[in-house]
């Protein structure tokens, strides 16, 4: 079994021993040579564009995960701001609708209950069901309701001390709360006390309006059925008496009588947002979701609210300048950058007329660690390209230039005709068999010369032709090299200097169509074999 195996190897070696000895033409062999040094420096001139920074390292998967991020954050944060937008209005109406008809009588003036605290009482408790829905069904952090009535109008403060009921959740989080988690943070305490809901520890009976600073503004506009659509976003405030902070979803209750009696609205708490838009972890480094009003190119994110923030540190005391770059974002504050994209909420304007937008953003810091470990990949990986390259180059053109170098001594002997001459390229090997058979044949009188192959009597009809271009100096030196003297020689001969006699050269070897010195020798060398050395004058 073993022998039979070892007879089915012996003819594939042959085969493969055939091959390697099989006669190839120099033309593709300088062609595969020429390919490697293409190669090489190819991979040389990627190699500096990448170290000089020309290529940055993954700048079209930055803008498609960015995208691919903002689309989902747009999405959702879209979603919920329509559920506040629409409850919002919805319990505007359904506010004044229950004013109108079980507290006030008409026509409805909501100052006709000023210094009634019986009245107010009555109209937290009715309006209470309507709140606590509303903090259900949204998922807000907090909902409220404010009137232009105070129950003591002669007590210091009063004229910013406002009536009303603010309802807010103990344990806020992404999904819905129970009912025990639901605290009166403003509101008559007796509320508190027939709901069986717990006091805020930072409880008022009152709102300070002073910290209501749309609060005035809002509500004296106010003045139409349609305003209670009329809805804005508030920008953040902090709580009073808490280290929260929370954005607001303030709209107009506008009665029948053409008179707003106050503003209603939702609660979306800093601590809310962060739990509903976590880091998102990517390649480039912690995406963090931001919701803020622009204003040109700053975006103000001391006014927004900005999600869970993992290694990336946004300060959110001070704005962001942008600068656009392709296909993204630069935004800086200070010494920070980060990189990202925003896009613009619709429906989505605070009091002062300004767009809100959200924005995912990363640290510029951790796509430089991330770019530099890319940049090292590819340099790594285009070096030992070049090397091999470089490596495969020196192998082709030894086992290329020796075979042409070894022919060549053996055809300047005496007795090459003689010798087994077989170089493996498919020209030298020719014109070998052809000056073998002339030899034999010059020592036969009478024998004529044999014709030159066709394909070599091409190649040296095409190098005769093109000496003809040859200008007067140019041949002079190519008189010198017939006459076997070498480069060195010639600046003394001709009476010019070295560089001169360069510049000739690279001149005859370009119209000759030669590459080198020893190449044009080669060319001589032949000529003067097949005694066509004389064309050349």
């Amino acid at each position: 079994m073993e022998r039979k195996n070892n007879e089915e190897r012996l003819p594939f070696r042959k085969l493969l021993k055939e091959m390697s000895t099989q006669s190839r033409s120099m033309r593709s062999r300088l062609m595969m040579y020429m390919c490697s040094l293409v190669l090489a420096g190819s991979g040389v001139l990627l190699l500096m564009l990448i170290a000089t920074g020309v290529f940055s390292a993954g700048g079209i998967g930055i803008e498609q995960s960015l995208k691919v991020q903002l689309q989902s954050r747009k999405s959702d944060m879209k979603a919920k701001l329509d559920v506040f937008a629409g409850n919002g209005i919805d319990l505007s109406k359904k506010i004044s609708s229950a004013l109108e008809q079980s507290i006030l009588t008409y026509p409805y003036d909501i100052h006709d209950l000023e210094d009634d605290k019986e009245k107010l009482e009555e109209m937290q408790l009715n309006i209470y069901p309507l709140l606590e829905s509303e903090l259900k069904v949204t998922r807000a952090s907090g909902v409220f309701a404010v009137f232009d009535a105070t129950v003591n109008s002669n007590a210091p403060g009063a004229e910013n001390s406002r009536s009303g009921l603010y309802l807010r959740l103990a344990n806020v989080s992404s999904s819905s709360a129970p009912e025990n988690d639901i605290f009166l943070f403003r509101g008559n305490p007796n509320v508190a006390m027939q709901k069986q809901i717990q006091i805020h520890n930072r409880w008022n009976m009152e709102f300070n309006t002073e910290r209501l600073d749309w609060y005035r503004t809002q509500l004296f506009n106010g003045k139409t059925k349609e305003k209670s659509e009329d809805y804005l976003w508030i920008e953040r405030h902090s709580l009073d008496g808490t280290w929260e902070n929370s954005i607001f979803l303030s709209v107009p209750v506008v009665g029948n009588s053409d008179s707003c009696y106050g503003l209603c609205g939702l609660e979306f708490s800093s601590l809310l947002f962060r739990l509903c838009y976590p880091v998102v972890e990517s390649k480039y480094g912690d995406m963090v979701t931001v919701f803020a009003p622009l204003d040109k190119e700053h975006l103000l994110v001391q006014y927004g609210l900005i999600g869970e923030q993992g290694n990336v540190y946004i300060n959110d005391s001070e704005e962001l300048s942008i600068e656009t770059e392709k296909g993204f974002n630069i935004y800086k504050n200070g010494k920070k950058r980060y990189i990202g994209i925003h896009q613009p909420i619709r429906g989505a304007k605070d009091s002062c007329g300004r767009q809100w937008v959200i924005a995912v953003l990363f640290s510029y810091d951790s796509y430089n660690a991330y770019a530099g470990n890319e940049k090292l990949l590819l340099i790594t990986i285009l070096s030992i390209f070049i090397l091999i390259m470089l490596l495969n180059s020196y192998v082709i053109s030894r086992r290329f230039v020796m075979p042409i170098e070894q022919s060549i001594e053996n055809l300047k002997a005496d007795n090459f005709h003689e010798r087994q001459i077989k170089s493996g390229i498919t020209e030298i090997d020719l014109l070998a068999e052809f000056l073998k058979n002339k030899e034999e044949r010059y020592r036969q009188d009478g024998r004529s010369a044999p014709v030159l192959p066709p394909d070599i009597e091409e190649l040296f009809n095409r190098f005769i032709e093109r000496s003809k271009t040859l200008t007067a100096s140019e041949r002079n030196i190519l008189n010198y090299y017939i006459e076997g003297h070498e480069i060195a020689d010639v600046p003394a001969l001709a009476c010019i200097s070295i560089n001169t006699v360069r510049k000739h050269n690279r001149s005859i070897y370009e119209k000759l169509g030669v590459n080198s010195k020893d190449e044009l020798q080669l060319y001589l060398d032949l000529l003067r074999r097949c005694e066509r050395i004389d064309e050349l004058s």
